[in-house]
């Protein structure tokens, strides 16, 4: 368990979560957009649970908004049409 958390932490890690994060904003209106954003959220989440500074904490909660917002916004999207 420790090393897939050193993995997720790690320069690696974040290198696939941002290609998740580039295809969500390419692929947006479809289920992979979802995916993405869901994904990037639980990062999130877990980078923050992992650091002790606010201020990291503080930006890493704006994130999960912007990827909360994307999120919606791609569903109401994809319902209108």
């Amino acid at each position: 368990m420790r090393k897939i958390l050193d993995v997720i932490s790690s320069d690696n890690g974040m290198k696939v979560v941002n290609v998740l994060f580039f295809l969500a904003a390419v692929f947006s209106r479809s289920w992979l957009a979802f995916a993405a954003c869901g994904a990037w959220i639980l990062w999130l989440a877990f980078c923050i649970r992992r650091t002790e500074s606010r201020t990291v904490r503080t930006v890493y909660a704006v994130l999960i908004g912007i990827a909360a917002i994307a999120i919606g916004l791609n569903l109401y999207f994809l319902l209108r049409s």
